[in-house]
């Protein structure tokens, strides 16, 4: 569904008046911003010493920008040649080149100034903290924000990542024009959609907003001792403990394949945030080419978790497939723990989704 201009103007209200995770990260990341931006500029990279460099990337890395979770794991590697990184920089942030063609060398891989690990995520970050009133932050959470409007995706797979850029941009105008009055920033704008579509209270805003009700604040408690888990919750919970375990022994683990697990600049494979939900893992099998979409049932019906596997994997191979995986297709994978008839049969017609069962045991040894 598709908010209306008065649904969204209702939120945003909500958001800079009520919201708790406003008040609780807005002025925070206001400073860290202001922090960023005495060294985010061409002039001060290129003549701070290569230690001072370093440290003041991974600081800024590590805290995302004082706005956003980064993958660790491609920290290291950006800043390990400083003449690139400093040629990166410059580049990304020199205003007398076209915004489009920046980006384009930068995040295509096959750029001029590409360097492996800097994605859309850290790129644009920089330019915020660089001019936060020309440009915005464009992550994962953007995306999802902009489907919890129900304004789906606001460019076209075929749009360059620069042109991509631009379209995001506006949208993000569209939202601050919305409420000329409240005078809010793209930081105001990045952190209305995270709320809207990564928090609770900001979930509950719009579902309060779509259903023409009230937004009511959080005052729900649990009552120690008025609680008890039922059979579902007890099997959700073991399943979320056997997720963990597939992440822990993945390499260990027989799936007909040699598969890894999926990571990017904001997120590793597990619990891999889009727009439609988090998929439980994301993962590669690099010699057939192919994303592997993992579901494990948890207790949902046969229908639900088949709907929810086919929608991931539709937005894997329309998002995903792309720069390092031009030609990968997208394959998935259910993991249940006994025997469903109906969904056997629903996926016989899918030759694309397998099934695999997994058992636990539990064993006791006498010692003495």
């Amino acid at each position: 569904m598709v908010l209306s201009e008065a649904q969204v103007k209702k939120l945003l209200e909500w958001f800079v008046n009520s919201s708790e995770t406003r008040k609780k990260w807005g002025e925070h990341r206001k400073k860290a911003m202001e922090e960023n931006h005495k060294w985010l500029n061409p002039e001060a990279v290129q003549k701070m010493a290569d230690k001072e460099l370093e440290t003041k990337f991974l600081e800024y890395y590590k805290a995302g920008g004082g706005r956003q979770n980064l993958n660790q794991i491609y920290r290291d590697r950006i800043i390990r040649d400083k003449k690139q990184f400093r040629e990166m920089i410059g580049y990304l942030l020199d205003e007398k080149i076209n915004l489009e063609k920046r980006l384009e060398e930068v995040l295509e891989a096959e750029g001029r100034y590409h360097i492996e690990g800097v994605g859309r995520a850290i790129a644009t970050s920089f330019l915020m903290d660089f001019k936060p009133d020309k440009y915005c932050l464009w992550n994962n959470k953007t995306e999802m924000g902009f489907s919890a409007l129900g304004w789906g995706k606001v460019y076209e797979n075929k749009d360059s990542w620069g042109a991509a850029y631009q379209k995001v941009l506006e949208r993000l105008r569209t939202i601050i024009e919305l409420k000329p009055e409240m005078s809010l920033s793209f930081d105001d704008a990045d952190l209305f959609l995270h709320t809207i579509s990564a928090e609770e209270e900001g979930r509950q805003a719009v579902k309060a907003v779509t259903e023409g009700m009230e937004i009511q604040k959080k005052t729900e408690a649990i009552i120690e001792g008025d609680w008890a888990p039922s059979v579902e919750g007890m099997e959700f919970a073991m399943e979320k403990y056997l997720e963990e375990f597939i992440e822990t022994n993945f390499k260990k683990i027989d799936f007909g394949a040699k598969l890894e697990i999926y990571q990017d600049e904001e997120s590793t494979g597990r619990q891999y945030p889009t727009p439609i939900g988090n998929i439980d893992l994301l993962t590669l099998d690099p010699e057939k080419k192919e994303f592997v979409v993992m579901e494990l049932k948890k207790g949902r019906s046969s229908d639900v978790v088949i709907g929810q596997i086919l929608g991931y994997m539709g937005w894997v191979e329309e998002n995903l497939t792309k720069d390092h995986y031009i030609g990968y297709g997208v394959r998935g994978i259910i993991i249940l723990k006994e025997k469903d008839e109906k969904l056997e049969y629903a996926l016989s017609q899918m030759p694309k989704v397998s099934l695999f069962l997994y058992t636990v045991s539990f064993d006791l040894k006498k010692i003495r």
